[in-house]
């Protein structure tokens, strides 16, 4: 049967002296690789949240420089932050897209009524 005090005592005596779940070298080769992946899609598609994530995700390193409980919830809170702005930029970037292409369908369709 699962008994709680023995896993909260398993997990107290972790060999990772940090709050983080997993080791600093996992956590650097997540936050390296998920900020060649957002800089890339970036320049390739012009999105801020994709500018946004590249920014927030090696942020959260931050964790291995400091050990103290307070800057493990600042840094929660502003991770809380970006990734909710990146959410909202989302829509934003996804409505302007949609009615800049719009705007290119008409201006085909009046350029293609011109050449006959």
């Amino acid at each position: 049967m699962f008994n709680p005090n023995i896993f909260l005592m398993e997990l107290s005596n972790n060999d990772v002296p940090s709050q983080f779940p997993f080791p600093l070298h996992m956590h650097l080769i997540f936050a390296v690789i998920a900020a060649v992946f957002f800089i890339y899609r970036f320049i390739t598609d012009r999105r801020l949240f994709q500018l946004i994530m590249a920014i927030a995700v090696p942020f959260s390193l931050t964790l291995w420089i400091f050990e103290n409980r307070t800057w493990f919830y600042a840094v929660g809170i502003i991770e809380l932050i970006l990734v909710l702005i990146a959410f909202i930029s989302s829509f934003i970037d996804g409505r302007n897209n949609d009615e800049t292409e719009d705007n290119s369908e008409i201006n085909e369709t009046a350029s293609d009524g011109e050449k006959v």
